[in-house]
């Protein structure tokens, strides 16, 4: 898929169904408001949407705006840890194509308003002040459909070899370095398409993860060494740092991370110094973790 997308109309209006032909997906019997998904190479996209005098207290309008993440208000405090709050906290530091469509009352369809980008993002009390609430800073951006230029990165010509941690298809866009197909499908393989932490094992719910951030090393973006594989919500935590592990395999947890999300606390707070078999065996070099843990405000653990 092409980013951004060259079959959809700023001002435009798309039925739900047209929406999920567009962009090869499915949203289910209704359309969530902050919906994750990866291209046809497994490049991560956004679709976000805001509904009139829907349940959220958005504020649409002019070049910035404010959008309340997921999280109904019967379900208390938003919880930065679900799956598209974390995308979008995500994609301050790491952009990617964010599709924003807005609905007005009574009227037919969903309309496209263009891309946008998430300048920031802070706890805010929510309307009723009985809870809190996740604001996020949004920009349009590419309001004339153009897209920046990629700048290459240097890669060694093929055939690839385990020395060539570069990769042969790693290029810089604006939303971060990519690695190829081949790179990806051989860390699957790797840890036998389950996630590092959970297990879990379904493709769509899983990525390629970097000890070392692809932006800042882009030399060893395909170096095995520097890749494990997690689920969407763990390699979001990873990424901001709320946990890491060493090279005994011990999970480490950022102790100011406290999760209000049942599945976060059990799967990383109660693992805390816990040694798990497949992050001792993740084959992740040494130096990287060390320079990885070495580089976060709260190593060493207590």
């Amino acid at each position: 898929m092409e980013h951004p997308h060259p079959e959809i109309e700023r001002g435009e209006r798309y039925a739900k169904a047209d929406i999920e032909s567009l962009f090869d997906t499915g949203f289910g019997y209704h359309v969530r408001g902050i919906t994750v998904r990866n291209d046809d190479e497994d490049e991560r996209f956004v679709l976000l949407f805001s509904r009139e005098g829907g349940p959220y207290d958005d504020q649409i309008g002019g070049e910035t705006f404010t959008y309340v993440g997921e999280g109904l208000p019967d379900k208390g405090d938003q919880s930065p840890d679900t799956l598209g709050n974390a995308a979008l906290i995500e994609a301050e530091a790491d952009p990617v194509p964010i599709y924003f469509f807005y609905q007005a009352d009574e009227e037919p369809g969903w309309e496209y308003r263009g891309q946008v980008a998430v300048e920031g993002h802070e706890m805010v009390a929510g309307p009723d002040g009985e809870r809190e609430v996740l604001e996020f800073e949004m920009r349009h951006v590419d309001t004339d459909g153009a897209e920046p230029e990629p700048a290459d990165v240097d890669a060694p010509a093929a055939p690839f070899a385990p020395d060539d941690t570069a990769g042969r298809k790693v290029t810089q866009t604006r939303a971060g370095v990519r690695v190829s197909e081949s790179f990806k499908q051989s860390v699957y393989d790797r840890f036998d398409g389950r996630c590092a932490v959970t297990d879990i094992d379904h493709r769509s719910l899983l990525t390629v993860s970097h000890v070392r951030p692809r932006s800042e090393r882009p030399d060893i973006a395909e170096d095995p060494g520097n890749a494990l594989l997690l689920n969407w919500t763990h390699h979001f935590a990873f990424d901001a740092a709320l946990w890491t592990f060493d090279e005994a395999g011990r999970l480490w947890v950022n102790p100011e991370y406290a999760p209000r999300d049942q599945w976060m606390q059990e799967s990383l707070r109660d693992r805390h110094g816990q040694r798990l078999d497949r992050l001792r065996e993740a084959g992740v070099t040494d130096e990287y973790l060390a320079d990885r843990n070495e580089s976060l405000p709260w190593w060493p653990p207590n």
